[in-house]
């Protein structure tokens, strides 16, 4: 059976396509013109290169497919112009979900983000729980908002299609956002921590997770893709046991971490012109206690590996390729 898999290049889509290959699935890549494939160049795959803007070259892709997964999103904090993440992340989106449903795709996985989910101030928050915190979201989570409420329209209309909603993926091979963390921390590039809480799940755990939504998973459904809850502290005391770099211990008061988010982000906007190193919506994210019920995603069959495992892999695999610049 073959896979069409958008963004398998990347951290995330990288490690499905790699289950699915396990599997014994036959595998086509979707591929930015100029993304890095270093991730998957030893892998017996078909890599198109392309754009998920051109609704030609999606239905030729998904052409003769079984299944498809849509990993593909620009995923970033900052940027000087947020159009081209809005076009990406949601016109992409709906341009993929047309081409399934005219090609006839079995059942269509598309991948989301925790972010998406609403905050439950009585516990942890699961698939159901609403999502109130639109006008005050990241631009990524917006797009993403927006693009999940079009593959829901697409499921109304008959399209067979899952929605994961991940954690923080932690492993080898990232270079995103969550990667950065573990590179900032062994180069000592984090001088403080602010009282906040996120989750965690391995990267491999989030692949099986892919195709148990894919195999098990309930037609126009969620599924948190979760691990365990941390706070900040913790993690970091983690990477600090891990790696045998000193942890930061100045604890930075949240309203003093607020102020210190608009002053990076008003730098990148008006001096800079690069991402900061902290945001306001990262701050105001992290800083309330978010818990996820990853229950319903754990009644599919999903691990829970040890997240000390998943950062050990994280720090080794950028002790070997930091030099290296991926």
């Amino acid at each position: 059976m073959l896979c069409f898999v958008t963004g398998g290049a990347g951290f995330i889509g990288s490690h499905v396509v790699r289950e699915l290959l396990k599997r014994n699935y036959k595998v086509r890549i979707l591929a930015q013109g100029n993304e890095p494939l270093f991730r998957v160049t030893d892998l017996p795959v078909e890599i198109v290169k392309g754009d998920l803007l051109d609704l030609e070259l999606l239905e030729k892709c998904v052409a003769g497919c079984d299944y498809a997964f849509h990993l593909a999103a620009i995923h970033k904090q900052w940027m000087a112009d947020y159009t081209l993440m809005y076009r990406v992340n949601i016109e992409g989106t709906r341009n993929v979900m047309a081409a399934c449903l005219k090609e006839g795709i079995k059942r269509v996985v598309y991948t989301s983000t925790q972010n998406v989910i609403g905050f439950n101030s009585q516990g942890p928050a699961d698939e159901n729980t609403p999502f109130l915190d639109y006008k005050r979201s990241s631009h990524y989570t917006k797009s993403k908002y927006l693009a999940e409420q079009e593959v829901l329209k697409f499921a109304e209309k008959g399209l067979d299609v899952i929605i994961v909603n991940p954690s923080g993926p932690f492993g080898e091979g990232d270079t995103g956002p969550t990667g950065q963390l573990v590179l900032d921390f062994l180069h000592q590039k984090i001088p403080f921590y602010f009282d906040g809480w996120f989750n965690v799940i391995d990267v491999r755990d989030l692949a099986i997770g892919h195709l148990l939504a894919l195999e098990k998973g309930r037609k126009g459904e969620r599924y948190i893709m979760g691990g365990r809850d941390l706070s900040i502290k913790e993690f970091f005391a983690l990477l600090e046991k891990l790696s045998g770099i000193p942890s930061p211990k100045f604890r930075l008061p949240k309203e003093i971490a607020l102020c210190l988010g608009i002053v990076l982000e008003f730098i990148a906007d008006h001096l800079t012109h690069r991402p900061p190193k902290m945001s306001v919506d990262r701050v105001q994210q992290r800083s309330r206690k978010k818990l996820l019920n990853v229950q319903k995603a754990i009644a599919l069959g999903l691990p829970q590996t040890p997240i000390e495992d998943s950062l050990q892999r994280s720090i080794d695999w950028y002790r070997q390729h930091d030099s290296k610049g991926l």
